[in-house]
């Protein structure tokens, strides 16, 4: 399958790094010559100088024969051409970045209207979409939902008092959960009964659902009570964030930091209940004077990664009990874990794996991209006639690096053993890390599609 990447920033970079490594055909389109000398080479992709709005420019890319085109360069009015013009050309599946919140809010934009737009995608809703996980679930550091709602993988941290420190996972009762992997030391671990569990573990918990709660409860993590949430900075991300929690069923005390005059009282104009401050969010007497540390959860997601990084500190110093960080920097991200701050946003890794399930071959449902090694949760369905279709897991050899996490067969959630039987058309939740992917999905698909 060959995929066309319009664009060679970090989402990008990010997708054609991914399928290279599974040995499939790239073409790269950046007019910035010094970004494209980077993919040609670090990356084994075929690269072309030039506009992605240009058809000279697509036909050389080989458009004509291009299953995907990928538009993720910095200019929507760009990202949105391209794939109309991609769809005339025949290409199957095409994906737009769009940022610009005139062109998701009104509805002669909408994915409805673009018909040459399969997907619009928005790296600051859904890096709000994801922060607003955490504010309803505070005891994970990351949450995702698969099969419609009704299975739950949430990743949490061993603490330092925790009986799980130094446990052999043979000797918990995971009869209703799974733990499908491990970050321990910035190395991602698929566990077998024999590996243990310590302090400092990031461990990634699949469960039905409405047993989270006890499964939880069960490893010894308390649940936290919300009732004050600070954003520090009123841009695209914070405004999503702050609209989406407006709405949340029970009530919440929102207080937002804007140093921009004209934007905090642009924003103040668009929320109903939220407290807007005009300041410095890296002021610690205005922290201090705000009462920072009574707040539950700080969430700062400026588009400066430094002062994201500093002003998460100082809420920690003031005794805030958990910070939320929006990085955009890949190369932060394992410093900022080490630093004391609670969780970290990548709003690349986000958009990177909301584009990669139309990527994926198969009957792929959703893909969620995890740790550092870029391993992938997929949601993925059985199709008649494939290798593990009708076999007991027992039969059934996974590549090295991959585990079941959980079988959804209509209404019922199953958290799998080796002695339960794949069916066709049964939703299963994959974990694997990026080199067994391709593996995984000859599991799952008719021989010869």
């Amino acid at each position: 399958m060959k995929t066309i990447i319009i664009g060679a920033g970090k989402v990008g970079y990010s997708i054609a790094q991914l399928l290279s490594s599974e040995n499939q055909e790239v073409v790269v389109i950046e007019q910035d010559e010094e970004r494209l000398n980077i993919v040609n080479d670090n990356l084994d992709v075929q690269v072309i100088l030039g506009s992605g709005s240009s058809p000279a420019t697509l036909e050389a890319a080989g458009v004509r024969d291009a299953s995907m085109l990928i538009a993720v360069t910095e200019m929507d009015e760009l990202n949105m051409i391209a794939c109309l013009l991609a769809k005339q050309y025949g290409v199957k599946t095409t994906v737009a970045r769009v940022r610009n919140t005139e062109y998701l809010e009104t509805p002669i934009f909408s994915p409805e209207a673009l018909l040459g737009v399969d997907l619009i995608i928005n790296p600051e809703r859904v890096t709000a979409e994801e922060i607003a996980k955490i504010v309803r679930n505070p005891e994970a550091l990351s949450v995702e939902y698969y099969a419609d709602g009704r299975v739950q993988m949430v990743e949490i941290e061993i603490p330092s008092d925790s009986f799980l420190h130094g446990t052999k996972l043979r000797d918990l009762d995971t009869s209703s959960f799974v733990i499908v992997s491990i970050i321990r030391q910035h190395r991602t671990i698929v566990p077998a009964g024999n590996d243990y569990l310590y302090s400092g573990d990031k461990v990634y918990v699949m469960a039905k659902t409405t047993l989270m709660p006890s499964v939880l409860s069960y490893l010894g993590i308390k649940t936290k009570k919300i009732d004050n949430v600070t954003i520090l900075g009123a841009g695209r991300t914070g405004c999503y964030l702050a609209r989406i929690l407006e709405r949340e069923r029970w009530p919440l005390n929102i207080k937002m930091i804007e140093k921009n005059p004209w934007q905090a009282r642009k924003v103040e104009n668009m929320l109903k209940n939220a407290l807007i401050i005009n300041g410095d969010g890296s002021d610690l007497e205005l922290l201090r004077d705000e009462n920072i540390g009574d707040t539950d959860i700080f969430i700062s997601v400026t588009d400066d990664d430094r002062l994201n990084i500093l002003s998460s500190l100082i809420a920690k110093s003031l005794g805030v009990k958990l910070t939320i960080c929006k990085v955009k920097r890949s190369d932060l991200m394992p410093l900022v874990d080490q630093i004391g701050i609670d969780v970290t946003m990548s709003p690349r890794m986000l958009t990177a794996g909301a584009i990669l399930k139309y990527i994926r071959r198969g009957d792929i449902v959703s893909v969620t991209l995890m740790g550092e090694e870029m391993a992938e949760m997929l949601e993925l369905v059985a199709q008649a006639g494939s290798v593990a279709a009708g076999k007991k897991l027992s039969k059934i050899k996974f590549p090295p690096g991959s585990v079941l996490g959980a079988i959804v067969r209509e209404d019922q959630v199953i958290i799998p053993s080796g002695e339960h039987e794949i069916k066709a058309n049964d939703h299963l939740m994959v974990f694997s890390i990026s080199k067994s992917i391709p593996k995984v999905e000859k599991l799952f698909l008719k021989p010869n599609k």
